[in-house]
């Protein structure tokens, strides 16, 4: 039994064929338009964030020494001449834990 095509049927696979190849196309490209977006989304998040890191690294590092600490006393808090003992609370908060009886005390010791 020898059976031929038609050149009817050999049009109408060839359609189907390249229909179902054009959809998955579409469906492929339109899913790496995404991924391409969302990889240039998150280099533009990428190069915010290191340049944070980079604030920050240099925050740190200059955070202790006695420039900053000078800087933050004059600046912040405005109370503190050049050669006096200066100091820096990591924890303001724990200041205001008190009462103003008990800072009174506190500041009292302090200076004596």
């Amino acid at each position: 039994m020898n059976r031929t095509m038609t050149f009817k049927g050999f049009i109408l696979i060839i359609a189907a064929v390249l229909v179902v190849f054009l959809i998955l196309h579409s469906i492929l490209k339109g899913n790496v338009d995404e991924q391409s977006r969302k990889q240039q989304e998150l280099r533009v998040q990428l190069t915010r964030l290191e340049e944070e890191n980079k604030e920050l690294l240099s925050r740190l590092n200059l955070a202790g020494t006695d420039e900053y600490i000078m800087s933050n006393a004059v600046k912040k808090y405005s109370y503190v001449k050049r050669d006096a003992i200066r100091f820096e609370y990591t924890n303001p908060e724990a200041i205001y834990a008190y009462s103003e009886k008990e800072l009174q005390i506190l500041m009292d010791e302090m200076n004596d």
